[in-house]
């Protein structure tokens, strides 16, 4: 258990979703603030969404045999699960393999590449982040009736708030970057059928999720002791991820299903 999460940790860490909204953060007032925020809102919420299901499973009396059965390698509960496993990491490798085979449809009908200054223009361009876009809609447009009104109101302080640096915005980012699925899937299926005692597959869970926000704490650590050095290294970084996105996200999925696979055979 302890070895595979930590092999699948690392890469589901550069999550680029988690790279865009840390950059954006730390680009904000109050950058060490708020990124601490956020890391307690992704912990919140990644917590609670591993350890319900694995405390329902050993403190219900209605699940608490069955979480019995599926940790004795011999019971016909944990070979289903076994064979689920490496069914859903099949699934997995498909939704994989679809998405690389997509990908690489789509780059070969790309046309020609535009001219080098074009090109730089371009990625010289700082456009508005899709936070400050949807917050400035309650600034920008007046109010016709009362239920516009009340949600451009609502809009707007949210906007009052994002540009402040608020902490409670930061707070709610992490509840929404929180559920991230290759974690949440590989985690469900690894820490409740591993066997261990539930004190182990709680230490598990939590260490786990404190893995997969690796980046987000060593920006958090970076941004107090260097925050020009840290923030011009994410900002390559999510560069980086952006350009690489689909390829990321397909060498996670591909992690996580060879992952089960393995898991569902013996191997790990």
């Amino acid at each position: 258990m302890w070895s595979s999460m930590a092999l699948l940790a690392l890469p589901i860490a550069l999550d680029p979703v988690r790279l865009g909204l840390t950059l954006l953060l730390i680009s904000r007032p109050r950058p060490a603030q708020n990124l601490l925020i956020y890391w307690v809102g992704c912990m919140t919420l990644g917590l609670l969404l591993l350890l319900v299901p694995i405390l329902v499973l050993h403190f219900t009396p209605t699940f608490s045999a069955f979480a019995h059965d599926l940790a004795n390698p011999a019971t016909p509960v944990s070979s289903t699960v076994h064979y689920l496993e490496i069914a859903a990491g099949v699934l997995v490798l498909s939704i994989a393999a679809l998405m690389a085979v997509r990908f690489f449809a789509r780059q070969r009908m790309q046309p020609p590449a535009q001219s080098a200054n074009t090109t730089a223009l371009l990625v010289d361009s700082d456009p508005p982040n899709p936070i400050s876009r949807l917050l400035g809609r309650g600034t920008d447009v007046p109010a016709q009736d009362g239920s516009g009104s009340a949600i451009r109101r609502l809009l707007g302080r949210a906007n009052v708030a994002w540009e402040s640096g608020s902490l409670w915005v930061a707070l709610a980012i992490g509840f929404f970057a929180a559920p991230n699925p290759p974690m949440i899937i590989f985690g469900l299926t690894t820490i409740p059928t591993s066997g261990a005692a539930i004190g182990m597959q709680i230490g598990a869970a939590i260490v786990f999720v404190v893995e997969t926000l690796a980046l987000v704490e060593i920006v958090l650590l970076g941004s107090l002791v260097a925050p020009n050095k840290t923030q011009a290294l994410l900002r390559l970084l999510h560069d980086w991820a952006r350009a690489y996105r689909r390829q990321i996200l397909v060498a996670m999925l591909a992690l996580v299903g060879l992952a089960l696979v393995a898991q569902g055979m013996g191997f790990i």
